[in-house]
């Protein structure tokens, strides 16, 4: 995955809070069985642009990849630094497009925990358990892909093409329009907002039946 390709953030001057912050977890270099797709809990005991440090019951190797999704900073991808005897120190990529975003959702932590901010998450990004999907762009046209993070209004999505900006298509059976590029992949709006609890079901597809109502419903199928 691109993300653990990149430098990590600098670690001098990072936005940092040391505090309790639940999230889950992905270990992406393990296979076989449901590593590929299995979501991990852990509690963060601190958090920066550039490091973290959790508490979790699976142990890990130096090294490893790893996606977190802290809740209030949102998903960060990173390498382990060392295992700890209940968790890990990993190190955080920089994000290039969403630096200043993930300062400001970590300096909005400090000032929740003082009882200053407001919860201002209007969809916030989850991990799929199930990360395996299709894209459908007509009515025998389907696509394998992986969907990296969703929302109620969205989704990032690694696939082995990448549509232009403002294409209809569809995840699984949710239709979306292309709002974004980058690099490996690309985000998608939905068409309409989601319930949470139902998104991961729609957007997995295992039968041709479920693909053909997919194409139908984007109005593909004759």
């Amino acid at each position: 995955m691109a993300e653990a390709n990149r430098k990590p953030a600098a670690s001098r001057g990072d936005a940092r809070f040391i505090g309790d912050v639940p999230g889950s977890f992905v270990l992406l270099d393990r296979t076989g069985g449901d590593w590929e797709t299995r979501s991990l809990p852990f509690r963060a005991r601190s958090v920066s642009t550039g490091r973290t440090v959790v508490t979790a019951e699976v142990q890990v190797e130096r090294g490893e990849r790893v996606a977190l999704r802290f809740d209030g900073v949102g998903i960060r991808y990173g390498t382990v630094e060392r295992p700890l005897k209940n968790g890990f120190v990993a190190n955080l990529v920089a994000d290039e497009t969403n630096g200043s975003d993930v300062d400001a959702r970590i300096g909005w932590l400090k000032q929740k925990s003082l009882g200053r901010a407001e919860n201002r998450r209007r969809h916030p990004r989850v991990l799929p358990r199930d990360a395996q999907s299709f894209l459908v762009l007509g009515l025998d046209s389907f696509v394998k892909c992986r969907v990296r993070d969703m929302s109620r209004s969205g989704a990032a999505i690694e696939a082995e093409i990448q549509p232009p900006i403002g294409q209809l298509l569809a995840v699984g059976a949710v239709p979306a329009r292309v709002a974004r590029h980058f690099e490996g992949g690309f985000g998608v709006a939905f068409v309409e907002l989601q319930q949470l609890d139902q998104l991961e079901a729609l957007l997995t597809l295992k039968t041709a039946r479920e693909k053909r109502l997919a194409a139908e419903r984007l109005g593909f199928a004759a």
